[in-house]
């Protein structure tokens, strides 16, 4: 803009889930790689609940214009509390005095042919649910082009786009059974099955989380 010297990018994002509260205090489950930027001091993750619009909807039902900056301020910044590649699965916390549920993490691996539904915010929409079934029969090997981290995920139909990475996946129970880390898709860009990380790797993850904080 005229007279700023500041320019104010923003980005679709991707998904989430909360799973602990302290307080103020959110934590939530997302994956690791949708958080990797250029090493960039000005580059900040917001965090939108479930029941708050982007700038584009907020305009749409007559909301009254202001800077794209000045209306994502109001969201509470998301710090990195946690991550680990071998699991492509991060922590983040954020503060707010909204009441957001939380979601319990399944003990029990979802399992071939079990019902799942995924929510997320494919692109752009907010807070779609899509259902499908466990399209695998045992955890296969997932991970980088080099190889270097290989990890056992599960395949489902619960269908994803862009922006859904993060996402849980949740069983009839309402338990997160697995955490979305990207989807497939065949030559004409139709949606074959999404891939998650299993629930069980997920405790692992958290384990190992909290076995590195100071007490």
């Amino acid at each position: 803009n005229e007279g700023n010297d500041i320019s104010i990018s923003i980005r679709e994002g991707a998904s989430g889930i909360i799973i602990e509260r302290e307080s103020n205090k959110y934590y939530a489950l997302t994956a690791r790689h949708v958080l990797k930027e250029p090493n960039n001091d000005t580059t900040r993750f917001i965090v939108m609940g479930h029941n708050q619009s982007d700038y584009k909807d907020f305009l749409s039902k007559e909301g009254e214009y202001q800077g794209v900056n000045d209306y994502y301020q109001q969201f509470p910044e998301a710090k990195i509390e946690y991550s680990n590649d071998k699991y492509d699965l991060a922590i983040i916390s954020f503060k707010t005095n909204e009441n957001y549920t939380i979601l319990p993490i399944s003990t029990e691996i979802p399992k071939y042919g079990d019902i799942v539904a995924a929510i997320g915010n494919p692109n752009g929409e907010r807070n779609i649910v899509t259902a499908g079934k466990i399209s695998s029969r045992r955890p296969i090997p997932f991970g980088d082009e080099e190889g270097k981290h290989q990890y056992p995920i599960i395949k489902h139909t619960a269908l994803l786009s862009a922006g859904s990475t993060g996402s849980a996946l949740l069983n009839e129970n309402l338990e997160i059974v697995g955490i979305n880390l990207g989807g497939k898709e065949n030559i004409f860009h139709s949606f074959i099955s999404g891939m998650a990380m299993p629930s069980d790797r997920i405790h692992t993850f958290m384990d190992e989380w909290k076995n590195q904080l100071p007490y």
